[in-house]
């Protein structure tokens, strides 16, 4: 009834007084059709076509079909089983793109109570352009519930699961597994993407061509606000994660885990932040000041921790464990900026707070005392030893996620009753239980609801204490310095790193 009056007072209305009305007719016509076009449900199904209707009953094949009839606002169902039958979306120069998600606002999801789907890129050869699983330079996209396998790289230098170069995207339950491409690579001007409980693991290049260059997540990215939260990265042949020419703004690494990378001819680090190389080649000055907190680095094939030649400060750690990594478990390396000759120096602007290692090498080509890196392992009267922790099986974290998806429950690198490194941190806004932060990326007891008033109500009080430091960043002063001498030697280091100081243990 609205709707008819109001065309009808626009149509007795003088031309002069219509387009005075324009901008009004043109709101209620983009009203009118959120009203009356609901947001529509598509499914795709391995058994379906792509001349069906798209219905539960008559699926599409494919992503690609879905896509085209989608609009804003609607969501695609994936039923189980495997897709293998696909057809390349778009290409460009080097890549080709076979699912090219360029609409913005849509759903795709694993239909519920299905196995998971699986999307199996086997049969896409990568002999003439490299191989790209799903590409997304759309935005506000949400992708759910699925797995992406079977890429191959061939002779090239590099291929990849996803590339998303969009901005608002989040990717919930994706899997990435035993193939040669890259897991989640975030790109271009990819902004405000959330990764939130993904798996990458078995990611496994070729051998001197693509091992190097094959990664669990990688954010390399001119955009601002992207976050990785509850992620793991294992077995794969280069990085867990990788920050290495990120210009844009910092990254959050937040509860993810890397656990056994470095294969073949890879850089092998768990955790590689930041980093623009020894090129020659420009910057951001300042660069962009990462934060890694609660992560867990495990058995890695060179750092678990890694500041990567960052010509600034690399990132905020607060809250990490790292176990036997075999070149260092924090490995503090700077730049003063890209040359050869100032490409590799002992961090001094890295800021380590309520940290822990244990077996192999602590921490490496750190040149810092006083506030900035208090309350870790290293700077405390504390000792650590097997006793402190109620398991060393590392091969718990690659457990089977909960239903919801969440990180499994653990008991691996969790400290025992009556460690000397329980309550021993700082409050850096995280949560905790207790008196002070636990060292290490987990607290005894987990966080619950009454722990939102241990972490805030300290704040006020605090306040006094916190000051303003030189070189920018806000710190609560402590009695406890380390100072590290470091050999002014230097070694070459493959891949993309490219040069590194030789390791000062602790």
């Amino acid at each position: 009834m609205h709707r008819h009056m109001s065309l009808a007072v626009i149509a007795s209305t003088s031309p002069a007084n219509a387009y005075r009305l324009r901008p009004a007719l043109a709101a209620m016509v983009v009203l009118l059709g959120t009203t009356l076009s609901p947001a529509a449900t598509y499914y795709v199904a391995p058994n379906g076509s792509d001349l069906a209707a798209g219905t539960l009953g008559q699926p599409f094949a494919s992503i690609t079909r879905a896509q085209q009839s989608a609009a804003s606002g609607d969501t695609v169902y994936l039923r189980g089983g495997t897709y293998s039958n696909f057809t390349v979306a778009a290409t460009d120069a080097t890549y080709q793109y076979v699912i090219n998600i360029s609409k913005s606002n849509i759903h795709y999801a694993a239909y519920p109570g299905d196995p998971r789907p699986v999307l199996d890129f086997s049969n896409v050869s990568p002999a003439r352009l490299r191989v790209c699983g799903v590409q997304v330079t759309g935005s506000n996209n949400t992708f759910d519930g699925f797995d992406l396998t079977g890429v191959h790289a061939g002779s090239q230098k590099q291929c990849d699961n996803w590339r998303i170069s969009g901005s608002g995207n989040t990717l919930r339950r994706i899997t990435n597994r035993d193939d040669q491409g890259n897991g989640i690579y975030l790109r271009a001007g990819a902004s405000n993407t959330l990764v939130e409980n993904c798996d990458s693991y078995n990611l496994v290049g070729v051998n001197q061509i693509s091992a190097g260059n094959t990664d669990g997540f990688g954010c390399h990215s001119s955009g601002f606000g992207n976050v990785f939260r509850g992620c793991r990265a294992w077995g794969d042949s280069d990085d867990g994660y990788d920050c290495i020419n990120n210009y844009g703004g910092g990254v959050t690494f937040d509860h993810c885990w890397a656990y056994d990378n470095g294969r073949l001819d890879g850089n092998k680090n768990g955790f590689k932040i930041g980093g623009f190389g020894v090129s020659g080649a420009s910057f951001p000055n300042p660069p962009a000041v990462h934060r890694v907190e609660n992560c867990l680095s495990v058995n890695n094939g060179a750092s678990g921790f890694y500041a990567n030649h960052q010509p600034g400060q690399a990132a905020d750690w607060f809250n990490n464990t790292a176990y036997n990594n075999r070149t260092a478990n924090f490995n503090m390396l700077e730049a003063i900026d890209t040359t050869a000759a100032n490409g590799s120096v002992p961090g001094t602007r890295e800021v380590l707070h309520n940290n822990l290692a244990y077996v192999g090498a602590g921490v490496t080509n750190l040149d810092e005392t006083g506030e900035m890196i208090s309350n870790n392992w290293f700077t405390l009267p504390v000792t650590v030893g097997s006793s402190d922790f109620q398991s060393l099986d590392a091969t718990q974290m690659t457990l089977p996620r909960q239903a919801d998806g969440s990180l499994p429950d653990i008991s691996f690198m969790h400290l025992a009753a009556g460690s000397d490194l329980i309550d021993q941190g700082i409050n850096v806004g995280l949560p905790y239980s207790g008196g002070a932060p636990d060292l290490g990326a987990f607290e005894i007891p987990e966080p619950g609801a009454g722990a939102a008033a241990m972490l805030f109500a300290p704040l006020p009080a605090l306040a006094p204490l916190l000051r303003r430091h030189p070189r920018g960043h806000d710190v609560i002063p402590k009695a406890p310095t380390h100072n590290l001498q470091v050999p002014n030697k230097l070694r070459s280091e493959q891949g993309k790193s490219q040069t590194t100081a030789a390791p000062a243990a602790v």
